[in-house]
């Protein structure tokens, strides 16, 4: 069985016998350039074959492990519905969470039963289908047969049964690699069952890697808790009461004694995966290799049935049986005959389909062209200057439009970015925008508790720096400042609160 993990830098693929690697090798995702007349699928299925040919490797079944960069991974709520109605209800809810047409791509999904809020959870997964069409055709230049196509955050999870870790209550595994870039992963399962799942990127690819030196690892470092504490506010918020007990950590072991201080100084408990233990085989951390060899380990259940092949195959067998072809009706003609109809119906289908595709967007196209105002037709008796004169007045027009346009703010992405900065012990009160001309003002009113004043305002100055580094905040506001802080005692509780003004530049408001 071959484990293959297509990530966003690195191609691994490991050979294994049982629960035992044997052959494996790295290799660098080809760049990509627009001038190039080669596919970049076929560029890279010439590399891995001729890395397959050095390494001794022959084609054979394979498990395909694909990074988050390409898939889409949400869980959301649904009403229990009888199951005969959960495939087209779940479609229908995903589309709320999936920027494009659900028609685009190829998932697959699953769901529990929670009977303490009488939900259905849903894990979905879905890729495009130009994606996943290109990976496959990558393993059929190989001669490699995919059995699953999974995302490599849950094919990890077979390494947690090989390691007997079998948990009942609520953890989080963390994959992170600090030497060797690569896509990090911070899932939280309960029970087995995926709850969530976030993908963390520390660094920019292999040319920012090779800039940072040992002295600077302390950095990334830095980023990953930040990174962490992140995904753990943001679960606590989207399932509060499902409180995370354990973190697992499969990572390089030179920063256990770092981690293990930070994860306990949150109140949680830590273990860490040493794969070594569990492969009799010395081999240096890799999170690309962990992720191939785990995909490899096909003999293992990790209980996540999601598999994107067996989607595409559905949707295949299901437009299949849309275009039926009786035998008994070309029977009795002869092969030519035979051969020259089938053609026909070939035809015939793919035009009908093509036409049925076709009609949404081009009524759409109608529609919208039907909305269009129509110009007046200018007089044919004007004289040169009264078209002039025509002519400047839709210039002061469109100069005003694009005033208004330019200097619009949109406030979305501010009120989206400000929860995601807010730290845990933290509340905002309100929050309050105000335009005049150029000017703007954003004023965040909340307060901190965490039964330490000094805490407190240092969780303060973390909030402000956070907001500073944002980079929508920074977009429209260049001064960001704590305008005023203090403490306040309510019910016996002491909590400090804050004012934290964000205008444009040059629209200070004092200290």
């Amino acid at each position: 069985m071959l484990g293959i993990y297509f990530g966003p830098q690195v191609v691994s693929v490991v050979e294994s016998k049982g629960k035992s690697p044997g052959k494996y090798f790295h290799l660098a995702q080809p760049a990509y350039s627009l001038e190039e007349k080669v596919p970049g699928h076929i560029k890279l299925a010439a590399m891995i074959k001729e890395a397959m040919t050095q390494n001794g490797i022959e084609p054979a079944e394979a498990i395909v492990s694909i990074s988050g960069k390409d898939l889409i991974v949400r869980t959301f709520e649904m009403p229990i519905l009888p199951a005969q109605e959960l495939n087209s209800a779940v479609n229908f809810e995903a589309k709320k969470y999936i920027p494009f047409k659900v028609e685009e791509l190829f998932s697959d999904f699953e769901y529990k039963l929670d009977k303490t809020v009488q939900k259905t959870r849903v894990l979905f997964v879905g890729i495009k289908k130009e994606a996943l069409n290109n990976y496959l055709e990558v393993l059929r230049q190989l001669g490699i047969r995919p059995r699953s196509v999974e995302y490599s955050a849950f094919s990890i999870l077979r390494l947690l049964k090989l390691a007997n870790i079998r948990e009942k209550d609520i953890i989080a595994v963390v994959n992170i690699d600090l030497l060797k870039e690569d896509e990090a992963n911070f899932v939280v399962l309960e029970g087995g069952f995926p709850l969530f799942s976030r993908d963390i990127s520390l660094m920019g690819g292999y040319e920012e890697q090779a800039k940072v030196e040992e002295s600077e690892r302390n950095t990334l470092l830095e980023k990953l808790k930040r990174e962490i504490q992140i995904s753990l506010d943001y679960y606590d918020r989207k399932f509060p009461g499902k409180n995370i007990l354990k973190i697992f950590f499969i990572t390089n072991p030179n920063y256990r004694a770092e981690l293990e201080g930070f994860v306990k100084d949150l109140g949680l408990s830590v273990n860490f995966i040493d794969i070594n233990k569990h492969i009799n085989r010395p081999i240096p951390f890799s999170l690309p290799f962990v992720k191939s060899f785990s995909g490899s380990l096909s003999m293992i259940n990790t209980g996540v049935k999601i598999n994107l092949l067996s989607a595409k195959e559905r949707v295949t067998k299901k437009e299949a049986k849309e275009l039926p072809v009786s035998p008994s009706l070309i029977a009795n003609y002869k092969p030519e005959l035979i051969t020259a109809a089938v053609c026909l119906l070939v035809y015939i289908s793919v035009f009908a389909f093509s036409s049925r595709r076709m009609a949404p967007l081009e009524n759409e196209i109608k529609g919208i062209v039907s909305m269009r105002p129509e110009a007046p037709r200018a007089i044919s008796g004007l004289s040169y200057e009264e078209l002039l004169k025509i002519k400047s007045g839709y210039d002061i027009k469109a100069r005003t439009m694009e005033g208004i346009l330019k200097d619009r703010v949109v406030l979305t992405p501010i009120f989206d970015s400000i929860p995601r900065v807010v730290l845990k012990g933290m509340n905002l009160d309100t929050v309050s925008f105000k335009k005049a001309g150029e000017k703007k003002e954003l004023t965040l009113n909340g307060s901190a508790y965490s039964g330490n004043i000094d805490k407190q305002r240092e969780l303060i100055n973390i909030f402000l720096t956070r907001l500073k580094e944002n980079p929508v905040i920074a977009k429209y506001f260049q001064e960001v400042g704590l305008v005023s802080s203090g403490t306040q005692e309510s019910e016996e509780i002491i909590s400090t609160y804050f004012v934290i003004f964000c205008g444009s530049a040059g629209n200070k408001k004092g200290k």
